[in-house]
């Protein structure tokens, strides 16, 4: 268990393209193998063949690897590519070209990564798009307990313009996110759920009317060294554990960083905790929230650098915040800035006596940042206009939160005071 305090070390970024040019090399001068399914080591792709019949054909562990172009793919009407078994995806993108993976039309994802028998189950969802909504009597937690797809690494790839998501991933276990770029995806740009051991690094997402990197019931993964902006939630993290957010820059959203203990997903992962967020850069999270309507993050105000609603035991440390026009650094407990809403705990349907017995922020160390010129141009609409400030502390009790070594030079605290650390 990580204790309030405890320095999460950077986790080593292995680039796939510091060999890929051998790799490439050994690519083309290899002989063309068999065309069964699943066999192929390692292949490269041109612009005028398809990034799919290699997925396809590639072995366990396999190398697929892509030249620059912009690729539109036609084997799927929902996704523009599907895997389904580890292997390494490697756009041999550079500076003046890239690898693009376009829309081809009314395809709903970019990339989906998802065991097979999850891929056999597509017809299991009333819908792809959030909350990814199963039709009546399929059980959830056969799917979520299906086999993992193991070491999976994609880099060097722009996704453009899919309708719900960029990047979606479900159960897998190890993989490395590395100069992957969601442009324009609305719903979620890079999406890892129900996976664990992962990096995103050296990436970026923008244009999300949800979150532009989401980490939803996962743990111990890695966020470092991206850009997040434009989006409604820069970086969102909900009911996962292990979490390190480090060296990111995010600006431009309605709220920079979310990171959630959300009810109707408690059944999935009934915590968020062990959070560790450090060295990034947070300002000007100032956008107007274009959210889904009647959505909980509809009703979310603008201006906010970060948000740590409901979550336990985690470190806010050496960030710098600032010219957020609502809150640099809000701790709030979940019940209590939803009261009199439609989210009310009172009323909701998702509320049950598990989440209620551990919606408040417990166990948090917020500690050296620079918090400043934070609510400095709150919405007057705003129910919570009168908590706008550098630092907020929205709870019921100190419930072991604590502040130590912040310059700032506001805060708002229902309990009159920030609680210093012992």
């Amino acid at each position: 268990m990580l204790v309030p305090g405890t320095r999460l070390e950077d986790p080593p970024v292995t680039h796939p393209l510091r060999s890929v040019l051998v790799i490439a090399l050994l690519a083309i001068a290899a002989p063309a193998a068999a065309d069964g399914p699943g066999d192929r080591y390692l292949q490269l792709v041109s612009p005028s063949q398809s990034i799919q019949t290699a997925i396809d054909r590639a072995a366990e562990g396999g190398w697929v690897l892509v030249l620059p172009g912009t690729y539109r793919e036609t084997a799927d009407a929902t996704n523009g590519l599907n895997i389904t078994r580890g292997l390494h995806l490697v756009g041999l993108s550079t500076p003046k070209k890239k690898v693009v993976l376009e829309n081809s039309g009314s395809q709903r994802n970019g990339i989906v990564a998802v065991p097979a028998a999850h891929t056999d189950c597509m017809s299991c969802h009333a819908s792809m798009a959030p909350p990814f909504d199963l039709l009546p009597g399929v059980d959830a937690s056969a799917i979520s307990a299906q086999p993992a797809i193991y070491d999976l690494s994609i880099s060097g790839i722009t996704i453009k313009n899919f309708t719900n998501n960029g990047l979606f991933t479900r159960n897998v276990d190890g993989f490395q996110f590395i100069d992957v770029h969601s442009v324009g995806n609305k719903n979620y740009g890079i999406f890892p759920t129900e996976s664990k051991n992962g990096l995103i690094a050296h990436s970026s997402a923008t244009g999300a009317d949800d979150s532009g990197i989401w980490v939803e019931t996962s743990e111990n993964v890695s966020a470092i060294y991206n850009l997040v902006e434009g989006n409604v939630n820069g970086f969102e993290v909900s009911n996962s554990d292990d979490v390190l957010l480090a060296h990111n820059v995010v600006r431009g959203n309605t709220v920079g960083m979310a990171i959630l203990f959300l009810p109707d997903i408690f059944e999935e992962r009934p915590d968020t905790q062990r959070i560790t967020i450090r060295n990034n850069h947070v300002h000007d999270n100032n956008k107007p929230n274009t959210a889904r309507p009647g959505s909980i993050l509809s009703t979310v105000p603008s201006g906010t650098g970060i948000l740590h609603l409901g979550v336990d035991d985690s470190l806010i440390t050496k960030n710098v915040v600032e010219n957020n026009d609502f809150i640099g650094i809000g701790v709030v407990d979940y019940c209590l800035v939803v009261s009199g809403g439609p989210f009310d705990c009172g009323v909701d349907p998702e509320i049950s006596d598990g989440f209620l017995l551990d919606q408040a922020a417990s166990n948090n160390r917020i500690s050296e940042n620079v918090v400043v010129n934070n609510g400095t141009n709150v919405d007057p609409a705003n129910p919570f206009f009168f908590a706008a400030s550098d630092l907020a502390l929205l709870t019921l009790g100190e419930n072991g939160n604590c502040y130590e070594g912040n310059l700032f030079a506001t805060f708002f605290s229902t309990l009159g005071i920030l609680p210093p650390c012992p």
